[in-house]
């Protein structure tokens, strides 16, 4: 690979035309990692170590090497700073990793680097919202530049073939990327792709760089219609022209399968209109039904493709059929491809070495290997660990958690937590952490999470989540789950839930990223939203296709002028402006709302059954004018609860929306200009029941949900997430947050070993004691012994490393047991009988700490 300027007369040395162009600070935004490790470890033992990889599989963020002013990199310069510095084309750039550290080596005499580094924190500033507000203000700014500098790809520079250039103006782009989809532009002479594909090496891929004047633009703004091959989902190519009708594409069989799985999974919705005349006895299918074993075998195939993976260049066939059509891949799958492909190279490249490292063990255990492989041989690195050190401090553990979450955001290393003044260390405290905050992000006085104050009265007189004994109403307990509370978006308490819901996206992030669980009780209605819809939102989009405006097609633009000249006729425009609908519009329905806030729900059915009865009197023929407006007079509400009935006009409604509590800190929001001054009648019932419905699902909580998107994908993209179901998800997040277990699963999935067996009295007794434990005591033994109060998914079968029980040596009857949280090693003493089993095993998980035992 060479590198030219745009221009062979101009005199101009690359080094000042970089620096002339800003070239640090643009380039800066290419790269994957924040900083870069140094090169020295690069050049030990050169004699013994080959690179196993093509140099191509460089990022273009390799280019920010030629501007640093340090001698680590003068042979790519041309000497140390203060000389005329030049290109060197024999010297090779290699991609850095700032989260791998060098693979370790067990060779006698080799010095290892240790895998854990400390990552210091600093403490919470006064306004901890402040500084968030400012990571948002500046995630919103787009930087501009007075001079940019653009790159192309040009190949193949081979007599008899022309030379085809294409945009590098996308920054999730390698270098790998660029070349495949190069390579299929080039008229070799040869028509088909696996030819091509072969010749991928022949040519000479030569990076142009040149300054972008005037209206070049395409670093300003990554727009959809600047991202050049991909389309506005970054996917595959399509052409802007309709096929012919008579062909079936794939694309039309796509659709189909999409339209028939939301027709069968749509079954239990007895009010939808392709339901109500299907025998469903006869037409609901099971979801294997819709899955392909050949697609899902052709996409596990390209995820173990190490180059491919690990420079991010798999078929946008993969990406596009994931989020699309996700019921053509089991859940595994579709698992198994967002662990991979979601988290960036260092950790594509850790999991292909993990995948590697098993089948090496299956093929030994088998004894189908006939030598030791030197596994260290084909490792590029381990995946660096960073650990910060937080008080447990109840008051202020929420802004450490910030200050973590702020800190390492961006840090695709593994985070780890300690306590202050406590002598644990590794995976049991790290989930603690995670534990104790997802308990802080439940309480009620955020003001973040719908509630009302009269359900404070029916939860348990006290509750404990990990924190300690908490009295009713200190957490947000509703039997529909969490789901964000609708806020005046100009208020302070708006000011606060953005704060706190950019954070709760970082979180999620990373409990995702680092395979944590989090006993979090979302509402689906909220996880609808992380998911950004389901199959049902997106039945209409075309697969792998760009937006085609209708206008472009005469006939339907005519077809659809006469309908909506005949709609307007109809139903005449209403008398208030659409506002810009957030991202999430017409994700959430009615019936979500009817699960996160029922009282409401049920008032808006009413009204809306109102609404029905005016339109039928104001449509019946029959009627004379006069009649009508006597029969609209006589409306009054039908109430499911009997009583008196109530005309419209003598509730007093205006336009305002009431919050259910007082913990917001506001008594009400208008629902348009001067809301609280405008009476709601029978004329404008309909427009007060769609600003209602709108302020409940979307305008009342749009900033807390693009705040969460933010903070989200600062860690990885938001839409990755489009693969699953919302229950999909909350398995991912949550694991099994109502962990059951048989006698069958305890003895089967739980190891007795130095004192104990599967037929000793004293591990039988732990066996009958865990068996008639409640819902929560489950939960806190699970949260003693392993860190978290939920299952993985799977139960105790999928609990890695499995439950140890051993006898706790020199310990009596008034001795507690004991645990190593990070293996899930409990020692337990050999008890009389189950009773005082159970009372010191249920005292012990009601302490807190991690100490020397």
């Amino acid at each position: 690979m060479s590198l030219s300027n745009s221009s062979d007369s101009e005199q101009m040395s690359f080094e000042g035309f970089l620096e002339s162009c800003r070239a640090p600070t643009l380039l800066a935004e290419l790269e994957d990692d924040d900083d870069i490790g140094d090169d020295d470890d690069e050049n030990d033992d050169d004699e013994n170590e080959d690179d196993d990889y093509e140099e191509v599989m460089v990022s273009r963020s390799f280019l920010s090497f030629m501007v640093r002013e340090d001698d680590t990199y003068a042979p790519l310069i041309g000497g140390p700073a203060g000389k005329k510095r030049s290109w060197d084309d024999e010297y090779v750039l290699k991609r850095q990793f700032s989260a791998l550290i060098p693979a370790f080596d067990p060779r006698p005499g080799r010095t290892n680097v240790n895998q854990t580094t400390d990552v210091e924190v600093p403490s919470p500033p006064e306004d901890p919202q402040q500084e968030i507000a400012n990571t948002l203000e500046e995630a919103m700014i787009t930087p501009g530049y007075s001079s940019r500098l653009t790159l192309s790809l040009r190949a193949p520079n081979l007599p008899g073939v022309q030379d085809v250039e294409i945009d590098l103006s996308n920054a999730n782009w390698t270098i790998f990327h660029a070349v495949q989809e190069l390579i299929q532009r080039i008229d070799f002479g040869v028509g088909t792709r696996q030819e091509k594909l072969r010749r991928i090496w022949e040519p000479t891929y030569t990076v142009i760089y040149k300054e972008a004047y005037g209206g070049d633009d395409r670093f300003g703004s990554l727009s959809p219609s600047s991202l050049p091959v991909l389309s506005h989902r970054g996917s595959v190519v399509a052409p802007l022209t309709p096929t012919s009708t008579s062909a079936c594409s794939v694309e039309d069989v796509l659709q189909l399968l999409r339209h028939l799985f939301v027709i069968n999974t749509s079954s239990e919705d007895t009010h939808s209109p392709l339901i109500g005349t299907l025998d469903m006895d006869e037409t609901v299918l099971s979801t294997e039904e819709f899955t392909s074993k050949k697609m899902t075998n052709k996409l596990i195939q390209q995820i173990q493709d190490p180059l491919v993976l690990a420079s991010g260049a798999l078929p946008p066939w993969c990406e596009e059929l994931n989020s699309s059509c996700p019921f053509l891949f089991p859940f595994e799958t579709r698992q198994l491809y967002f662990n991979c492909t979601s988290f960036g190279a260092s950790r594509s490249i850790v999991w292909l070495q993990t995948q590697r490292d098993v089948s090496i063990e299956r093929t030994r255990v088998t004894g189908l290997s006939q030598r030791r492989d030197d596994s260290h041989e084909f490792r590029v690195g381990r995946l660096k660990h960073e650990r910060v050190k937080v008080p447990r401090d109840g008051d202020k553990l929420l802004a450490w958690a910030k200050q973590v979450m702020l800190t390492h955001c961006d840090h695709k290393s593994i985070l780890e937590v300690e306590f202050l003044g406590e002598e644990g260390t590794g995976l049991g405290p790290t989930l603690e952490f995670y534990a104790l905050v997802a308990a802080e992000l439940q309480r009620r006085d955020l003001g973040m999470w719908l509630c009302d104050d009269d359900e404070v009265d029916s939860q348990p007189p006290t509750l404990d989540l990990g924190e300690g004994t908490k009295p009713p109403g200190y957490y947000v307990r509703r039997s529909c789950g969490l789901f964000p509370a609708p806020l005046p978006q100009n208020s302070a308490a708006c000011d606060r839930a953005v704060s706190n819901f950019w954070f709760l996206g970082v979180f999620l992030a990373k409990v995702l990223q680092d395979s944590r669980l989090v006993d979090l009780p979302f509402s689906n209605a909220f996880l609808k939203l992380v998911c950004q819809g389901d199959i049902q939102n997106n039945i209409n989009e075309r697969i792998g296709m760009l937006p085609r405006s209708c206008d472009d097609d005469p006939m339907i633009s005519s077809i659809m002028s006469e309908e909506s000249e005949k709609e307007l006729e109809l139903d005449p425009p209403k008398l208030y402006s659409e506002e810009t609908k957030p991202w999430f519009a017409g994700i959430l329905k009615e019936t979500d709302l009817m699960a996160v806030d029922p009282v409401r729900a049920r008032f808006l059915r009413e009204l809306r059954e109102l609404s029905n009865r005016k339109q039928r009197i104001l449509s019946d023929p029959v009627l004379s004018p006069d009649a009508k407006v006597r029969a609209l007079e006589s409306l009054a509400l039908v109430t499911s609860q009997a009583g008196p009935v109530t005309r419209l006009e003598d509730l007093a409604l205006t336009f305002t929306y009431l919050p259910s509590s007082a913990v917001y800190a506001y008594t009400h929001a208008d629902l348009m200009s001067n809301g609280s001054d405008v009476d709601v009648s029978i004329e404008n019932v309909e427009e007060y029941m769609d600003r209602l419905t709108d302020f409940c699902l979307e305008s009342g909580i749009s900033r807390q949900i693009e705040a969460f998107r933010a903070g989200f994908s600062r860690v990885f993209s938001l839409s990755k997430l489009r693969a699953f179901t919302p229950s999909e998800v909350r398995l991912m997040l949550c694991g099994d947050q109502n962990p059951q277990w048989s006698r069958e699963d305890l003895l089967n999935y739980t190891e007795p070993k130095l004192g104990y067996t599967k037929d000793s009295p004293g591990f039988l007794r732990f066996v009958n004691v865990l068996l008639r434990m409640t819902g929560e005591e489950r939960k806190s033994f699970l949260q003693f012994t392993t860190g978290c109060s939920s299952l993985p998914p799977g139960g105790l079968a999928n609990l890695h490393p499995r439950l140890t029980v051993v006898r706790k040596v020199d310990a009596g009857e008034g001795s507690y047991p004991s645990v190593n949280t990070c293996v899930h090693y409990l020692k337990l003493p050999e008890y009389s009988n189950e009773e005082v089993l159970r009372d010191r095993l249920l005292a012990a998980t009601k302490e807190k700490g991690f100490h020397l035992n």
